[in-house]
């Protein structure tokens, strides 16, 4: 059987860029359905992309990949889930910038995020979105700022729960930008949405697939989208470095097995874990610096 590891990258890179074709050694593996955690709560960024990309993976490895959604404390209980599982390649996590979050804002975290999970592919890297509430009145960066810093007593800011990318992106905006408002976390980005649609908070800190819909419908207001380029799934929305902050925001993705699943290598110490260099946003405004 050839390394399952390997197996799953060169699926996800066949997959995605060779029209389909899956690997030839793949035939011995999977034999029966995989399970694909997504560690937060449906309609999220992290469970768009993670349904995106499963139903790739079910039509290149014939094999169903079912999504469940194990949501909780940040994403660290499904990603918990999934390190303590049977390491036989069949459960895997959609990880992300949150787990390496958890392992530093928790003083007990679920797991190591290092030592009990073994990272498989990175699949994306998405830039951070500040989308308000359809009525709030700003219609760009600036205006948004201007508004909270009169307002923030009685703003409230959503996040997907704490901890979460989203929680932390927008934590640092508020520093950048020197404002202090209530936060309201919620179990996932698709509850925290609806309430936003609702009208119930006021802004939100989210990924281009959580939101790309509602602003087409004109449901909520994008405000900017945290980067320097514009994001080519919203290539009309202006980014912060160009409505005059200089503050980069976003989240990377990748498959992580249990540890010990067949095929892994039994020493990793030589290679740098992607989440090592894929943990902060980078943030300049004033004296304040964060490096991704």
């Amino acid at each position: 059987m050839p390394p399952r590891y390997a197996v799953l990258a060169a699926v996800v890179v066949c997959g995605f860029h060779c029209g389909g074709a899956g690997p030839a050694g793949a035939q011995s593996w999977p034999t029966r359905p995989l399970t694909m955690v997504v560690p937060f709560a449906p309609g999220g960024g992290t469970d768009v992309l993670g349904r995106i990309v499963g139903r790739r993976l079910s039509e290149v490895l014939g094999q169903q990949v079912i999504i469940e959604n194990v949501g909780g404390a940040g994403g660290m209980v499904g990603s918990a889930r999934v390190a303590k599982a049977a390491p036989d390649g069949y459960q895997f996590v959609l990880g992300s910038r949150a787990d390496a979050i958890n392992q530093t804002l928790y003083k007990n975290p679920l797991y190591n995020f290092a030592a009990d999970l073994a990272p498989v592919v990175l699949i994306a890297d998405q830039p951070t979105l500040l989308v308000a509430r359809n009525d709030l009145p700003a219609g760009n960066l600036q205006e948004f700022i201007a508004y909270a810093k009169a307002n923030q007593a009685r703003m409230q800011m959503a996040s997907a729960g704490a901890g979460s990318t989203g929680h932390l992106d927008c934590m640092l905006l508020n520093a950048a930008i020197g404002i202090n408002v209530t936060h309201v976390p919620y179990r996932g980005g698709g509850p925290a949405m609806q309430d936003l649609i609702a009208g119930r908070i006021d802004y939100f800190c989210t990924l281009s697939a959580t939101a790309k819909q509602q602003i087409e419908g004109k449901l909520v207001k994008a405000i900017a989208v945290l980067s320097r380029d514009r994001s080519s799934m919203l290539p009309e929305l202006a980014s912060a470095a160009e409505q005059g902050l200089d503050f980069e925001a976003s989240t990377w993705f990748g498959f992580f097995f249990p540890k010990g699943t067949p095929g892994s290598r039994s020493s990793r110490s030589s290679m740098t874990p992607p989440w090592r260099r894929w943990t902060r946003p980078r943030c300049r405004s004033g004296s304040r610096r964060w490096a991704r």
